[in-house]
């Protein structure tokens, strides 16, 4: 009899459990990391020797339009589905979206690594041409969204092409190098390093980059020093990304943000671990301020770099999030974004289109 009792009691509990479970699921936005239920056409398109793939996402025939522009890395066009919640957020607010792989990534080939700021400005430039030249597309406001690194990117596009109406920059950086200090400042405080500390590892690092990537630097004498200094094969950091390095480390965005005459919406998150937030909002307000009258600056409070909440995920890698905040987010889809950040996004967007129109 008590066998049977403890049975009656286990399956009870399973049942309790599974049907909270399925509550939590049915109530949760997991469905925000699918390719929302609208029209979607691949388009292909070249530049610099390289085919680039992506999927335009149709929210209407005739509202706005926003390319994403991505941050570092090996992205692919949703970036491992990690843009899909912001996606349906703003195709459900009426804007299309296109994306593209990286070169070299998905279906597209070339490779990222091979790419200056101004190589990666020309190919977003060569997207612009290819969404606009889509039938219904010549005079619908498009615009391009860039998260990250994107600030090296996007206030160089419309040197390049008149095809973009505004742009939206999401956690952007000014300077390489003083985003690289900022980064291990950051980085160093919350491993528990004093003041002292962090100026010494600073100074050294900028001793080291200097040798490392600076005029002369080649590969073979970066490997053979770092091996010397006892860095694990691991770290070392592979041709093509010390290519990539050597090549960008220098950059500073002020110079085309002075030229920025388009509509532009700058939003940084005030917790942000990866990029100093007040320099982006002090550049920005100093060079542009309201050079056009659709110009917004913001300092998002309690947001991340990629403006999520910062109470659950703030974090400077992705594989630094433990797997309850990875939960909470698949969890949490739109909802993980801080305050009104999706509201502001489509409605800057929303009326900066009826004015550009």
């Amino acid at each position: 009899m008590k066998r049977r009792w403890i049975v009656w009691v286990t399956l009870g509990l399973i049942a309790t459990v599974a049907s909270l479970a399925g509550a939590l699921v049915a109530f949760s936005r997991i469905a925000d990391f699918e390719i929302p239920a609208v029209p979607a056409t691949d388009i292909g398109f070249e530049h610099d020797g390289a085919t680039l793939q992506g999927t335009l996402l149709a929210a209407s025939e005739i509202g706005p339009i926003l390319l994403i522009v991505h941050g570092d890395g090996a992205q692919d066009r949703w970036s491992d589905t990690g843009y899909l919640p912001l996606i349906n957020a703003l195709v459900g607010a009426g804007v299309s979206v296109f994306s593209w792989d990286k070169p070299g990534v998905g279906a597209s080939s070339g490779n990222w690594l091979s790419q200056s700021m101004h190589d990666r400005a020309a190919e977003a430039a060569e997207a612009l041409a290819a969404i606009r030249a889509q039938p219904g597309n010549e005079n619908r406001p498009i615009g391009l969204l860039g998260f990250s690194q994107a600030g090296w990117v996007l206030p160089r596009v419309p040197s390049l092409t008149e095809q973009a109406d505004f742009l939206v920059l999401i956690g952007a950086a000014i300077n390489w190098q003083d985003q690289g200090r900022y980064f291990t400042t950051v980085q160093l405080s919350r491993e528990g390093r004093s003041l002292e500390e962090i100026a010494a590892e600073l100074d050294r690092q900028a001793k080291s980059d200097q040798r490392r990537f600076g005029p002369g630097a080649t590969y073979r004498d970066y490997v053979a020093a770092e091996r010397a200094a006892g860095r694990p094969e691991g770290e070392i950091l592979t041709e093509d990304r010390f290519g990539f390095i050597r090549l960008n480390h220098g950059e500073d965005a002020r110079e085309h943000i002075a030229r920025l005459t388009l509509p532009m919406l700058v939003l940084m998150g005030a917790d942000d671990l990866n990029v100093d937030p007040l320099e982006t909002v002090s550049v920005y307000q100093e060079l542009i301020g309201m050079a056009h009258p659709q110009n917004r600056i913001h300092l998002i409070p309690g947001a991340t770099h990629s403006l999520l909440d910062a109470r659950y995920y703030n974090y400077q890698l992705p594989d630094q999030w433990p797997f309850a905040a990875k939960v909470r987010f698949a969890l949490a889809g739109r909802d993980a974004y801080s305050r009104d950040v999706i509201n502001i996004i489509a409605g800057w967007i929303d009326e900066t289109a009826v004015i550009t129109q």
